[in-house]
């Protein structure tokens, strides 16, 4: 009897208002009697034993069904766990063929929906995204998390490829990198392409041959090809001149995925590839179970051999229907959606059930665990209020501070979630998701340190522009204020001369004195005029001089700033720590940070020889 327990001790309480009830009814029933108890038995129309014994009945079948339903258990069981290890890796070819139109609306958005379709089927063991151009990049490591993998695929398109080309060798050698660094020794490489030339086919002939690694070719494109669209609407045309018509080569495809005993289908309207695809990388996850050496034990629940004692006081029920109201009353409870309160769940049940029907902000309300109660605010985006769910935590375990770091990563305190991730590495240092998560934060940090860079340079520009043009402004309005002197001094002569003519009238001889003398005096004043224009024509020169030599040397400090700048860059973008985050976007545009993830990885690699296929 120590090891006797009941599963569901919450149905015991349906005992307190039975015993109520009971009482109630064998103390009205005295009350509402007309005779007397002892008056009634003597006449024969009272029988308190008939009475009684009904009452002692329903008494019993009440505790009998209650006690069954509390879920009484008297031992273990030992069943065997399976632990289901099976790995697929989705490369994604990410050329510039997959633009063209013969697959609608385009090669590359159908790869999307295909791609999404896949994950939803892949909802055990652990995925991998890759992405393959002139050169193979890790787009999402090995995880369980297919939804991660689903957020990042709409970004993903040739534009944010560092080199253009196609090499679907380098693709499926990074997928099976990718698996050996998670410790794996077997998996499934889903290879989406519309072609492989006889070189990438050689490629991955060497890499799988004789290997434990399964491939499966989903063939995009068509046989008779399409034309690539560009950027600015024209197609994209060869160096001769002539337009580019991709072709997909379906039998090249198939003779390879056979002759490495993989599975291959071209793109269908319909979801049957999906389905071969998915079949095909069941057998491989099939082959990864254990053989479940791992035991746990469950409790037995011993209530239902209680519910045959209740068959025999049932039949008692029939006579007057009420069977059939417990049936439909047990019928319209089980009836009622989940999200509603139920009596026989607790608060936290019932808002788990409001998480699982994604009304995330009432199950946050509801929810007593601190885990899940971030767990809901992070689903419905209250970034603040999940912090502080997470943050109440005295002594949070690792899981808990990783939470919390893509809570401040989310929130945008980059430097408060880096620190936090560092915190989980050194806890945990195998914690791939901390490790990428940390990485990207570090970049997306330093995107908004140079993004913030860039704005001082403008607005020092822009002031330095303002600086020029009203020194420019001062400097014509010093010019126009000389050229108005000398009109000033040609005004006043005009009035001097009509004076002396006035008065030469009166003496005809001293009149041509007169005019001699002034004849005299405009010469002088006209070569001062001269003299004077030339001085100001000189000083506007030197002035303007001035303006474009300062506006040189400014332009000439941009430029030693922009190249000071530029190492600074560089050694930031060249750091060996920058990866990948999981749930972390760009405010404005997330494709920005998965080009730049994918830029740090082609840093760190050497660059792609040039195989001549430009798209």
């Amino acid at each position: 009897m120590s090891d006797f327990v009941f599963l569901n001790p919450v149905w015991l309480t349906g005992l307190f208002p039975v015993a109520l009830l009971l009482a109630w009814l064998t103390m009205r029933r005295k009350q509402q009697s007309l005779i007397a108890p002892h008056i009634a038995q003597a006449l024969g129309m009272y029988n308190e034993t008939t009475s009684s014994n009904k009452l002692l009945l329903l008494a019993l079948s009440w505790t009998i069904a209650i006690v069954a339903l509390s879920g009484p258990s008297f031992e273990r069981q030992l069943r065997p766990t399976y632990n289901n290890t099976g790995a697929r890796v989705l490369v994604m070819d990410m050329s510039r063929s997959m633009y063209a139109t013969d697959n609608h609306p385009s090669r590359l958005i159908q790869a999307r929906y295909k791609a999404v379709d896949l994950l939803k089927h892949w909802k055990e063991g652990v995925t991998g995204l890759v992405a393959y151009a002139g050169d193979a990049y890790t787009v999402s490591p090995m995880t369980t998390d297919t939804a991660t993998i689903r957020n990042l695929l709409p970004n993903l398109t040739p534009d944010i490829m560092p080199y253009q080309g196609a090499d679907a060798a380098r693709g499926v050698k990074q997928a099976i990198q990718m698996m050996k660094d998670a410790g794996l020794h077997q998996g499934a490489i889903i290879l989406i392409t519309d072609e492989l030339d006889a070189q990438e086919r050689q490629g991955i002939t060497d890499l799988l041959s004789g290997s434990r690694w399964q491939l499966a070719i989903l063939g995009m494109g068509s046989r008779t090809g399409a034309p690539i669209p560009t950027d600015n609407g024209a197609l994209l045309k060869t160096t001769q001149g002539q337009t580019v018509i991709a072709k997909a080569n379906f039998n090249e495809m198939k003779s390879l995925a056979q002759s490495l005993h993989g599975t291959f289908i071209s793109v269908q309207l319909n979801n049957q590839d999906i389905d071969t695809l998915v079949n095909a990388t069941q057998v491989n996850t099939a082959k990864s179970r254990m053989s479940g050496k791992q035991q746990i034990a469950d409790r037995i629940n011993q209530g239902y051999w209680l519910v045959p004692l209740l068959l025999i006081p049932a039949l008692l029920l029939f006579r007057r229907g009420l069977l059939f109201c417990w049936i439909g009353l047990c019928v319209s409870i089980g009836t009622t959606p989940r999200v509603q309160a139920s009596p026989w769940l607790n608060t936290d049940q019932e808002a788990k059930h409001l998480f699982d029907a994604q009304d995330y902000q009432k199950a946050a309300r509801q929810f007593s665990d601190p885990d899940w109660k971030a767990a809901a605010y992070y689903r419905s985006g209250d970034y603040q209020q999940a912090i502080k769910a997470l943050s109440s935590i005295k002594s949070p375990t690792p899981s808990q501070q990783y939470n919390l770091a893509n809570a401040y990563a989310k929130h945008g305190d980059l430097q408060k979630a880096i620190d936090l991730y560092k915190q989980v590495l050194q806890a945990t240092p195998d914690d791939q998701d901390a490790r990428h998560n940390l990485d990207v934060v570090k970049k997306a940090q330093q995107q908004q340190q140079q993004q913030q860079q860039q704005q001082q340079q403008q607005q020092q520009q822009q002031q330095q522009q303002k600086n020029n043009r009203s020194s420019a402004q001062n400097q014509s309005s010093q010019s126009a204020s000389q050229q108005k002197q000398p009109q000033q001094g040609q005004s006043q002569e005009e009035k001097t001369q009509q004076a002396r003519q006035g008065q030469s009238s009166q003496n005809p001889s001293e009149q041509k004195q007169s005019q001699q003398s002034q004849q005299s005096g405009q010469t002088k004043k006209q070569n001062q005029q001269q003299n004077s224009q030339t001085k100001t024509a000189q000083k506007q020169d030197a002035t303007k001089k001035a303006a474009n030599t300062a506006h040189t040397r400014n332009t000439d400090q941009n430029q030693s700033k922009d190249k000071m700048t530029q190492p600074q860059e560089q050694n930031r973008q060249t750091d060996p720590e920058l990866r990948k985050l999981q749930q972390v976007e760009n405010t404005r545009d997330p494709s920005r940070l998965l080009r730049a993830e994918l830029m740090l990885q082609a840093e760190q690699k050497e660059p792609p020889e040039d195989n001549g296929k430009s798209w």
